[in-house]
């Protein structure tokens, strides 16, 4: 099995933040009432969240677009970092469901991802299990990448969002058979969303051998929490939090008071309740 040491703590669970946000964060910003923001004000809310977090973490989730090489200097010493090499865009413009496979970023494998100072390579790919030629797409992409990684000796972080699900129904079983599908593929971290009450068992058995992490997927924070204690019930081996943990901070007149104070307890909160799970190894 890949050594994913470098993402998770000593007690082997993975407590990471995810910073690696693009299009999501312009949305999250515009909302906050940023207006269109400008790259210098994505790059200095990511630095602002690094140096608030400090040595907590056992990695960050950061990007090439907007954070790395810059910010590689300002990760706390011991912190893994991941390097997303997807492409943006793969969500649409909000007109309906759209089936087009990922891409890469242009240039960028996880043969790179070492070059900007980072440790793993991460890939986001939307999924669905039943849809023909897109299915086989992603697939291949993540065969892909979760081979170069293992060539470039780096840990692959893969991220299954379900795509094209009408029903809760079916976005748990999506879910569940992107863990049962992607895993044998190779040695990679699973980042996977909550498939919902009573499903969380299901899905560590689709992980097999893979460890799996929870991602916050924009839910609030308490939300989150309770999602979180079920997965790690269940098997889940810890979280990727990313706006559940740390929205609020995008309010430029209560940021630092919420950096000082909220976002640490949060923080804290998490690593305790991924005690409820096993380590990866």
């Amino acid at each position: 099995m890949t050594d994913l040491s470098v993402l998770a703590n000593e007690s082997g669970h993975f407590t990471i933040a995810a910073l690696d946000h693009r299009d999501a964060l312009l949305v999250e910003m515009e909302k906050a009432g940023f207006g269109a923001a400008e790259p210098a004000t994505l790059t200095g809310f990511k630095r602002e969240m690094l140096e608030a977090l400090g040595r907590r973490p056992s990695a960050v989730m950061l990007d090439p677009e907007y954070a790395l090489p810059e910010l590689a200097g300002v990760v706390a010493p011991g912190v893994g970092i991941t390097c997303a090499l997807e492409q943006q865009g793969y969500m649409g413009d909000g007109g309906g469901i759209v089936l087009t496979p990922n891409s890469l970023l242009a240039g960028w494998s996880p043969a790179r991802v070492s070059e900007v100072g980072a440790h793993a390579a991460k890939l986001l790919v939307l999924y669905h299990h039943d849809r023909g030629e897109f299915t086989a797409a992603q697939e291949a992409l993540v065969a892909k990448v979760v081979a170069d990684a293992a060539d470039a000796g780096v840990p692959a972080l893969i991220e299954p969002v379900p795509t094209d699900v009408s029903t809760d129904a079916e976005r748990a079983e999506v879910i569940i058979q992107s863990a049962r599908r992607l895993s044998p593929i190779g040695p990679m971290l699973l980042k996977l969303p909550y498939p919902g009450e009573g499903s969380c068992s299901a899905l560590n058995d689709a992980c097999g051998e893979r460890p799996w992490a929870l991602l916050s997927w924009g839910v609030g924070y308490d939300e989150y929490t309770r999602q979180l204690r079920d997965a790690c019930s269940a098997g889940c081996s810890g979280f990727t939090a990313g706006r559940a943990l740390w929205r609020e901070a995008l309010v430029p007149e209560t940021r630092a008071e919420f950096l000082r104070s909220t976002l640490l307890d949060r923080f804290a909160e998490l690593e305790e309740i991924t005690k409820l799970g096993p380590a990866w190894n």
